[in-house]
């Protein structure tokens, strides 16, 4: 790498990080943390990939055209920027204007907290013994809080409970009944499938599939909450790769429960597919959306939208992935989309 390519890169990167997170890499593959430190240099200026994509993905393992084939965090959101028009984003980020558009797909019964009155609340709340409250503008499981009616002396406390100003709650959603299967990998949680899909000259098209399960008896499913997360078949409803965390261990079974992730099967995986593609094509305008996808005993359901899909679900290597091999970008470029 040029010296003045690399000074250029050390502009952009925390030095330090990228020093430490290259002492991690030494330890794990044993070159040289001077080698692996240019390295990661040269692959944040040439691909966009800052120390956590390197570490992720295991570039130090890779070659220039293999790396070439990976979204990265800079390239995702570039990307994202490009064919998504920001201010159709906002749906996404408003769960109740959210619902409201698809809720024919959500497969369960919600109430606007901000919008709705002590009485409809206490209707809504009439055959239900618990439910789950959400503030609308957060991500990644954020104030969500599963509340039950025994707990409080009667639905006014309650009411009183979901309108405090401090815990910013704008939704109540009937709690989700998971089909025995999906909650078999960790009953604590609702364990979707992320479908990632495109929008190409009005037909949605999917891009990746992954699975996401909780841990350790935490209610969230995502990465950052505890979570892992796995390759996922939709043509035959497996499971098809190791778990992964958050700190990029690999679990070949899950390590709550014990079930054996590879060749697990989900759920309705042909319904999951259908519903994510039906979601795209009610919002075409925003092109390029990661739908979180639960499986319900009644078939799926979508919990919610991602503006951002994620670019490192489906990317993330398993023990013993052969060479050569390939990002998401190659899944693009067959549909004829640049990245």
């Amino acid at each position: 790498m040029k010296l003045r390519s690399l000074m250029q890169a050390a502009k952009h990167v925390p030095v330090s990080r990228v020093w430490k997170k290259a002492k991690e890499a030494h330890a794990i593959c044993g070159k040289p943390t001077t080698t692996l430190f240019v390295d990661m240099l040269r692959c944040a200026n040439k691909y966009g990939a800052g120390p956590t994509d390197y570490m992720m993905f295991e570039f130090w393992c890779l070659s220039d055209a293999e790396r070439a084939t990976y979204l990265t965090r800079v390239r995702s959101a570039a990307f994202v920027k490009r064919v998504n028009n920001r201010t159709d984003a906002a749906i996404f980020n408003d769960k109740n204007a959210f619902f409201e558009k698809f809720r024919p797909l959500m497969g369960r019964e919600a109430i606007n907290i901000f919008t709705c009155t002590e009485e409809e609340f206490a209707a809504f709340m009439a055959d239900k013994d618990d439910v789950i409250v959400k503030p609308v503008d957060l991500d990644c499981g954020s104030g969500i809080e599963k509340l039950y009616k025994k707990d409080f002396a009667d639905l006014h406390e309650l009411w009183v409970y979901v309108k405090n100003p401090a815990k910013r709650l704008g939704i109540a959603e009937e709690v989700i009944r998971q089909h025995p299967q999906a909650a078999a990998l960790h009953p604590d949680s609702i364990n979707c499938i992320r479908v990632a899909t495109f929008v190409q000259d009005g037909t949605p098209h999917v891009i990746y599939a992954a699975c996401k399960a909780g841990t350790n008896g935490v209610a969230f499913d995502n990465m950052g909450r505890g979570g892992i997360t796995m390759r996922f078949d939709l043509d035959t409803g497996r499971i098809c790769g190791q778990g992964h965390d958050e700190e990029l261990v690999k679990h070949d079974v899950h390590p709550t429960t014990g079930v054996v992730l590879k060749g697990y099967q989900m759920p309705f995986h042909e319904e999951v597919k259908a519903l994510a593609l039906k979601a795209a094509t009610m919002y075409p305008e925003f092109r390029y959306v990661g739908w979180d996808i639960c499986m319900t005993e009644n078939g799926p359901a979508i919990i919610e939208g991602n503006d951002y899909p994620g670019y490192d679900l489906a990317q993330i290597p398993d023990e013993g992935d052969p060479h050569p091999r390939q990002g998401l970008i190659p899944l693009f470029t067959k549909l004829g989309i640049t990245v």
